[in-house]
């Protein structure tokens, strides 16, 4: 796989955070990527190990699409060019590396008609090997998953069917898959909607969550641990009964459980992990109870403050109300804020997908409609606040090479955020296999941990914000795939009840809107032995900070704390005689927040 190793240079502004009003623009025109017709959902992949997430659209009639993102804001229509054909119920797509090559593959399922299995040739094309592998089979299918649920390094199929029983592929690991869904205990033959894996007991294998139509209760089957299933719907309490559509799984209040939200014809339902193998309904309380026509459903962190968001599609030609996008207060309550915004979509919103098409640090949304007279809709996230972020890609070596079922563990002092890698959930759509945390103001994850379907554990320390990662199982190196880029000046945003360097008389050259350069140079740089870091401009901040000095993967190497200026001129010597050549950064922190520069060490 091609890896771009590029120098760190990271942002953070220095102040408080202030909540801005959501802000997301319809771009579908420009990104030429209108699909009229009957749209079902979206899987976002990078299917070409360019770095940047393609699109594969579904919907009846006309077949699915293939786009190509051609980062620069717009995508490609590559689906003749890449030889994919599918039938006309194609309606479900998701995708993962199935012969582990280090190339997404995409499995796309039917309505009426059999199944699709594209292996990825690795020059732009597919070529369809469904019936070759045995898993050409499978009509009336509502969702199609993948996951490795034996834990043996390679991705399985699953596939939720409506009336008839479900399938579960397994794959052989030589281009072949076994019918074993009796063998799994995983059958159900009800009406099976939605459906996701989640490890939802914190043991290390995929669990599987399904919704039913027609109030039936819905399904939780724990994983034994060797691929096999046992229902645990009822002592669970995960056996709620409604006319169930999409199904997402996230951590609501940050205790390290994952919860389970469920849309419905009707009131919609979260389930909040209690961390001991059962669930209490907290819908009403939360204020996520949304009443219409629900499909569509999907956590993430659309204001990157560190607390999960949940984005709804609702069919306003069926019943009429509003797609809705719920920020989360921090306290298992959720507030509207999509009003008078494009995500209000009254269009025949089915499922859509999450992913930063544009690497900027901000979460997108495509969302299909079934009817209507826009197609689908892609909604660009404006938003303007100082939050920071990192995004996280997985290349699984003993794992399945994708990462799917892969845990990540964001330790932020005494908070820590849980995602987990997954391989389809919503409604019949797949988000971005690139994680995604938002980090509120902290310029530093504290602890990075990954726990490897596996069971590798890799873990790194003080991993800088703002920035693409990619990550090798086994490997002690982390890959900076793309750094944000750095700005000249630092805003200044006093906190409540302290005056601004105006009112302190500091003196700093500032303008009206207080924004201060911040120059502090290292020298010499390149060094063999110790370097300077000068600070000139006069006191900034009345606080005491510190400065740090990180190595390649972000592990602390010096510091030196309560660091206070004079008005003039200040310089600190730091010994770099014992680093070992290679670059380094050098940060200055202050209240959580920080500026970067690069040193050189030869």
């Amino acid at each position: 796989m091609k890896k771009c190793y590029l120098l760190l240079i990271f942002c953070s502004f220095f102040g408080q955070y202030n909540q801005a009003q959501v802000d997301f623009i319809d771009i579908t025109q420009e990104a030429g990527i209108v699909q009229l017709g009957l749209n079902n959902g979206v899987a976002i992949a990078d299917y070409n190990n360019d770095g940047l997430d393609d699109i594969f659209a579904t919907r009846s009639i006309l077949g699915g699409q293939l786009y190509r993102n051609n980062g620069d804001g717009s995508f490609a229509n590559a689906t003749e060019m890449a030889g994919i054909t599918t039938s006309n119920s194609a309606q479900f797509a998701v995708w993962g590396d199935l012969n582990n090559d280090g190339w997404l593959d995409l499995f796309i399922a039917a309505r009426d008609e059999g199944n699709s299995l594209f292996f990825n040739n690795q020059d732009g094309t597919f070529t369809d090997m469904a019936l070759s592998a045995g898993v050409g089979t499978g009509t009336k299918v509502k969702a199609a998953l993948l996951a490795d649920v034996d834990m043996d390094g390679w991705l399985d199929i699953y596939l939720a069917r409506l009336g008839m029983e479900n399938i579960l592929y397994h794959n052989n690991g030589n281009g072949t898959f076994s019918n074993i869904t009796i063998i799994s205990g995983a059958s159900d033959p009800s009406i099976s909607m939605g459906a996701v894996f989640v490890d939802y007991d914190n043991d290390g294998d995929p669990d599987l969550y399904l919704t039913h139509d027609a109030n039936i209760p819905n399904i939780l089957y724990r994983n034994n641990g060797n691929g096999t299933f046992s229902n645990v719907s009822v002592i669970s309490g995960a056996n709620i009964a409604a006319m169930g559509m999409g199904v997402d799984v996230g951590d609501v209040n940050n205790d390290g459980w994952l919860d389970i939200y469920i849309t419905n014809l009707g009131a919609n339902t979260l389930l909040l992990n209690n961390g001991n193998g059962s669930f209490t309904d907290i819908s009403q309380t939360a204020g996520v109870g949304d009443t219409g026509m629900g499909w569509g459903c999907s956590f993430f962190d659309f204001d990157n403050d560190g607390w999960q968001d949940i984005y709804v599609a609702n069919d306003g030609y069926f019943s009429p109300k509003p797609n809705l996008l719920y920020r989360n207060n921090g306290n298992n309550t959720f507030s509207v804020v999509s009003a008078d915004s494009p995500l209000q979509s009254m269009e025949a919103g089915y499922g859509f997908g999450c992913f930063d098409f544009d690497n900027d640090g901000r979460i997108d949304i495509l969302l299909a409609n079934n009817s209507g007279v826009l197609g689908n809709q892609l909604f660009r996230n404006n938003d303007s606040n100082e939050n920071n972020w990192l995004k996280v890609k997985l290349n699984g070596v003993e794992s399945n090479s994708a990462g799917i079922g892969a845990r990540l563990l964001f330790k932020i002092g005494d908070r820590t955020l849980v995602k987990e890698v997954n391989g389809g959930s919503g409604w019949a759509s797949q988000n971005s296999l690139v994680q995604h945390v938002g980090l509120g103001s902290a310029g530093l994850v504290d602890l990075l941990t990954l726990n490897w379907p596996s069971g590798i554990i890799d873990s790194f320390e003080n991993v800088a914000a703002n920035q693409i990662l990619e990550v090798t199982e086994g490997e002690t190196k982390i890959v900076i795939v793309e750094p944000a880029p750095e700005p000249d000046t630092l805003k200044w945003i006093a906190p409540i009840g302290m005056p601004s360097p105006h009112d302190i008389g500091m003196s700093s050259a500032t303008d009206e809107n207080s924004e201060v350069k911040l120059n502090f140079e290292i020298q010499p740089n390149p060094t063999n032995q110790s370097f300077s870091i000068l600070f000139e401009g006069g006191l900034f901040f009345s606080e005491s900070f510190q400065v740090n000095v990180l190595n390649a993967i972000g592990q602390k190497m010096h510091s030196v704390k309560d660091i206070k200026m004079d008005a003039k001129f200040n310089s600190i010597k730091i010994d770099a005689s014992n680093f070992s050549p290679g670059i380094y950064f050098v940060q200055v922190q202050i209240g959580g927040k920080m500026m970067t520069k690069i040193l050189l060490k030869t």
